[in-house]
């Protein structure tokens, strides 16, 4: 077998995955010479292999192509664009019997190895799908204006933004010369005009409020279903009166759905038309759905606003009046140990401790509204200050700390972290609890700072150090991970760019004490006044 046989057979071999019924396929060379083609491309070009293979590309369809194709136009533009990529070249081409057929010729170079450099010409046959292809444009344009009528719904604040938008985008799109939106009131006995374009004020006068049990009305806002008024279907005497006092032949009433509930009606006026395809009808209808979920998008959107504002009152309340009642409730306890001895001081102690436990629970609650509302405005913060002030807040700690020059990003909500973690190490290990605070340079990170936070309490044992932060978990009978301190912590480290993670102080003896390491971004000077993230 000769050289040049053993490279056609394999060409055949590794073209073949691109053979598809229906389309004719050329592959040409690094110098632009066809170096294989399918069977439907030798008969659409009527050649044989040895006509085509190892010819140059622009002679072969100069050849074999051209003469097929019907306009001289169609000529020019393919033998001019040979040697570029096509994405679609529409011809039309007279077939071996004579008849006229469609084709989509395009062609592409390949970029991947070891065929870089090569390219693949397509001949489509597309005459069959012509009807199809027309039904496709047509549900293409139709999807392209829902889509952008949808974009309107989802892009609006407010409901009167909502429905001037739709309405003005809908006209646009659809070519109506005439629009309204109406929109029902809270006893759904009235249709209120909301928004108008180019209504004659005559109709405006007498219609801007409509009765929607009348007819023929009710077919719209009551029942839902929408109604189409157009002048050559010789409507009655009252639908000719709508048609003429809006200046349109044709009328398009369409019900606004929301959740299959009508909120209200858009109506929509041609002068030119003089009846609505089915088509048309189809795609006036989904957008009457779609502007439908935008307005209950706006009353949802108006209640969760009405909500979030009673949920801040409530807890203002919480975190003003009623922590000034505990701050009154606690001097009172203290005034009663110094009167009370014994069992009665050790109650009056109790009774101390956990006014001061819901104290910590309203500051949490009043933490996770601060990191949920504001977005975090970060500042370099000097960490040893931070670190030294939480220690403060638990003067009964015993606590090993260097103090460090390093400043982290951070804003005033930083505290929490370390007066969360050291009161829980005390909480749990007792006053004689050993707890050490060390701030070292990331070995993973550049400008990240590693934090940790151990001590010699009850520790963490192994199958809660995954869960240990999430809010609520419960610690059982070691305590950490209890309520929402931890669960604040790790949402503060994430605000901050951070990570935390709980680890054994001993490896492997959870019994020895817990390590809480986690990580910030340090801040790095650049000049004497300036510094950068």
């Amino acid at each position: 077998m000769s050289g040049a046989d053993s490279r056609s057979i394999q060409s055949r071999e590794t073209f073949q995955i691109l053979d598809e019924p229906g389309v004719g396929t050329l592959v040409l060379d690094q110098d632009m010479q066809v170096t294989w083609a399918n069977a439907y491309a030798m008969d659409i070009l009527s050649a044989h292999e040895e006509e085509i293979l190892g010819f140059d590309a622009g002679e072969v369809l100069d050849t074999h192509l051209v003469p097929l194709l019907q306009g001289r136009a169609d000529a020019h533009r393919l033998l001019a664009t040979v040697r570029e990529e096509i994405p679609g070249l529409d011809l039309s081409l007279q077939d071996s019997r004579g008849e006229e057929r469609r084709f989509v010729y395009s062609s592409r170079k390949i970029r991947q190895e070891p065929f870089a450099g090569m390219w693949v010409i397509c001949i489509r046959d597309v005459t069959e799908r012509k009807q199809t292809n027309e039904g496709l444009l047509s549900s293409n344009r139709q999807l392209l204006v829902l889509n952008q009528i949808m974009g309107v719904s989802a892009s609006s604040l407010s409901l009167d933004e909502l429905l001037e938008a739709s309405l003005s985008k809908t006209l646009d799109l659809l070519g109506f010369d005439v629009g309204l939106t109406y929109l029902l009131n809270p006893a759904r006995t009235l249709a209120l005009t909301r928004c108008n374009h180019a209504v004659p004020k005559k109709y405006l006068d007498r219609n801007r409020t409509i009765k929607v049990h009348h007819w023929p009305w009710n077919f719209v806002f009551v029942a839902g279903q929408p109604r189409y008024l157009e002048l050559q279907s010789k409507p009655g005497t009252i639908e000719e009166e709508i048609l003429a006092s809006l200046g349109v032949s044709t009328l398009a009433c369409i019900p606004i759905l929301a959740e299959s509930v009508v909120v209200g009606a858009l109506f929509l006026g041609s002068r030119e038309r003089e009846e609505l395809h089915d088509e048309e009808r189809h795609l006036l209808e989904a957008i009457g759905r779609e502007i439908g979920s935008g307005v209950l998008r706006s009353m949802l959107h108006k209640r969760l606003e009405a909500a979030h504002r009673e949920t801040n009152l409530y807890l203002d309340i919480m975190t003003h009046d009623i922590k000034n009642a505990e701050n009154v409730a606690i001097l009172y306890c203290d005034l009663l140990l110094d009167m009370l001895d014994e069992d009665a001081a050790l109650y009056a102690r109790k009774l101390r401790e956990s006014v001061r436990k819901s104290t910590g629970i309203l500051q949490n609650v009043s933490t996770i509204r601060r990191i949920h509302l504001e977005p975090p405005d970060l500042a370099p913060v000097h960490l040893s200050r931070v670190i030294r002030a939480g220690l403060d807040r638990n003067p009964e700690a015993g606590v090993s700390f260097e103090d460090t020059p390093a400043e982290v990003w951070a804003d005033d909500l930083l505290p929490e972290i370390f007066t969360n973690l050291i009161g829980n190490a005390v909480k749990f290990g007792g006053s004689d609890v050993g707890i050490t605070i060390r701030v070292e340079d990331s070995t993973q990170e550049e400008n990240t700072l590693v934090v940790t936070i151990e001590d010699t309490g009850p520790g963490v044992p192994d199958g809660m150090k995954e869960g240990i932060f999430r809010r609520f978990e419960q610690g059982k009978n070691q305590g950490y991970g209890e309520g929402l301190g931890l669960y604040i912590v790790e949402m503060l480290i994430e605000r901050y760019g951070g990570r935390i993670w709980v680890e054994d102080r001993v490896e492997g003896r959870p019994d020895l004490g817990a390590s809480f390491r986690f990580t910030l971004r340090e801040v790095v000077h650049a000049g004497i006044d300036e510094c950068e993230e």
